[in-house]
């Protein structure tokens, strides 16, 4: 059985110990009363940096009843959206697993979000996971000399 090419890469990568930055763009409908949740997973035992942004893509609705968490493994909280934001971006630094999730009104949870309108919304959304540079300690890699 022959891997994808895509597997392929990441299989060597992680054999042969590198590190590599992962990001992914998506959109998604999101209906009305419902919450889409996405696993992401830093390296474990290195601090990572994540990044993501979020943007309602139907410009013609408001985007009250949309909110925005990313949850740690405890289903902590550690970034919201804004009330009423149209979109957003969070940058944290931390390791292991995360849940993104997008919600389309009243949960009946603690997050704040508008009551359901019964409007869907198409909501797009990026997720990159950076684990640190590695190298020598003390001496500039390739990518400090070209901007130093």
């Amino acid at each position: 059985m022959r891997l994808p090419i895509i597997l392929q890469i990441l299989l060597f990568a992680v054999l042969n110990g590198f590190r590599i930055a992962v990001e992914g763009a998506f959109s998604a409908t999101v209906e009305s009363g419902e919450e889409h949740c996405y696993n992401v997973i830093a390296p474990a035992g290195v601090q990572s940096v994540i990044h993501g942004n979020f943007d309602i893509l139907d410009d013609d609705e408001s985007p009250d009843p949309i909110g925005v968490v990313l949850y740690d493994s405890k289903m902590t909280p550690v970034w919201r959206s804004e009330r009423q934001a149209q979109e957003g971006t969070f940058s944290i630094t931390g390791e292991g697993k995360y849940e993104l999730c997008i919600q389309n009104g009243n949960m009946g949870s603690d997050d704040y979000v508008a009551p359901k309108d019964g409007i869907d919304r198409e909501v797009g959304f990026a997720i990159r996971v950076v684990p640190p540079q590695r190298g020598i300690e003390g001496e500039a890699g390739p990518d400090d000399r070209l901007t130093s």
